[in-house]
């Protein structure tokens, strides 16, 4: 594996314009360097320049040794197999090549990922960092610990840490986690309305404490609810950057993420806010006095207020 493979070192030909041969040509050849030299990320972005220019078979091989030498034995097993599919019966290259493929088939790791059929289309799975596409079949990865995120915007989020042995097939059933969205507030009263009404208690030590409470519950529930718009906004720019199989963009991955994290944000934030209001509460009716109301706790569009006195 540490050594390249020589005999896919093979200048891509292709019926292109001389100058984007020429140029994919050039690529190739820097590709190879960079193989040699045990660049293999850089190798593969070099290749894959080459292969928009020019699709050649030999450039499809290197592709799959870069992929491979990287752990990225799927990706590997797809440009080795389309390789295999476009040489001529003759080609002295297809032994090795299938003996590649057969490889990878025998002896990789297996990941069967089964996304709950009640998770959102735009379900966004990655292992070990890299976005996977919905795939029927058992995905081929190295031997060892994986790590399977699954987001999706509006959901908590899940983390699955899994070992999958040599030639092993690994079962997983995955969810992003429980929806978020229901708890998400859509928007705050355009106008400042009292939602409280605190007798101030004279004297009482509790009087200011459930003030308090009150204010910061409520300006709780308020940046609660920044915080789901929020995570709403990056729902929709994650359906917009995924299509229908599931297959997102950078931006669908990174809203997803993103959204993810408002959601949890907004959610613990409403747990807070409802803690403290319901401190509030408590003291209030510990402090509860007759004397007349001097105390308004509200919220309003984009803002919130205590308005009172006490001793």
């Amino acid at each position: 594996m540490a050594v390249a493979l020589a005999w896919a070192c093979v200048s891509p030909l292709a019926l292109a314009d001389g100058g984007a041969i020429a140029r994919a040509d050039s690529l190739f050849k820097d590709g190879r360097r960079a193989a040699d030299r045990g660049d293999y990320a850089r190798a593969c972005s070099l290749f894959e320049d080459s292969f928009r220019l020019d699709p050649g078979i030999g450039t499809l091989v290197n592709l799959g040794d870069c992929a491979e030498h990287l752990g990225e034995l799927e990706r590997a097993l797809g440009y080795y197999r389309t390789a295999f599919a476009r040489m001529p019966e003759k080609d002295d290259r297809a032994p090795r090549v299938r003996e590649r493929i057969e490889n990878i088939e025998a002896h990789a790791a297996k990941l069967v990922l089964h996304v709950e059929p009640d998770a959102p289309d735009a379900t966004v799975v990655t292992i070990d960092g890299r976005v996977e596409p919905r795939h029927e079949g058992p995905l081929h990865v190295r031997k060892g610990a994986h790590v399977v995120l699954v987001t999706a915007v509006g959901y908590r989020g899940k983390r699955y840490d899994v070992n999958v042995g040599e030639g092993e097939v690994h079962s997983l059933h995955v969810t992003p986690g429980p929806a978020l969205e229901a708890e998400l507030p859509t928007g705050v009263a355009p106008t400042p309305a009292p939602v409280a009404a605190v007798p101030a208690a004279r004297g009482s030590w509790a009087t200011p404490f459930a003030i308090s409470a009150l204010g910061l519950g409520v300006a709780s529930a308020w940046v609660a609810s920044l915080a789901g718009l929020m995570a709403i906004d990056r729902r929709d720019v994650q359906r917009a950057a995924c299509d229908a199989a599931g297959t997102c963009t950078q931006t669908g991955v990174d809203a997803a993420r993103d959204g993810a994290t408002w959601a949890t944000v907004s959610t613990a934030t409403f747990v807070a806010s409802g803690a403290l209001l319901a401190l509030g509460g408590v003291l209030l009716v510990v402090s509860f006095t007759r004397a007349k109301p001097s105390v308004i706790v509200g919220l309003g569009a984009g803002s919130a207020f205590v308005r009172g006195s006490f001793p």
